[in-house]
């Protein structure tokens, strides 16, 4: 009984780090394509890419921030509770 519930752990990890990886990259394009939007209606002088690059960085870290929340610790945790109330 462990080592299927080992097996079905470790699949589980598997397929959330594809929707992990899946959706970070969803989000921060998305992200990316509103401050493209912000530099050019604001018109500004310079290199698009640095400023873009400069404020992507800390809604990356929010993106991933939430998530590892979403993603990895609400799926787990959901199993584990069903798997204690129902024995």
């Amino acid at each position: 009984m462990i080592i299927g519930l080992g097996r079905m752990l470790l699949l589980m990890l598997a397929l959330l780090t594809v929707v992990y990886i899946s959706l970070f990259f969803y989000w921060r394009a998305g992200a990316k394509m509103r401050l493209e939007e912000q530099w050019v209606m604001a018109g500004r002088p310079g290199d698009r890419e640095a400023w873009i690059d400069e404020r992507i960085a800390p809604i990356a870290r929010r993106i991933r921030t939430w998530l590892v929340v979403l993603v990895y610790l609400l799926p787990v945790a959901g199993l584990s509770l069903y798997i204690t109330l129902s024995n």
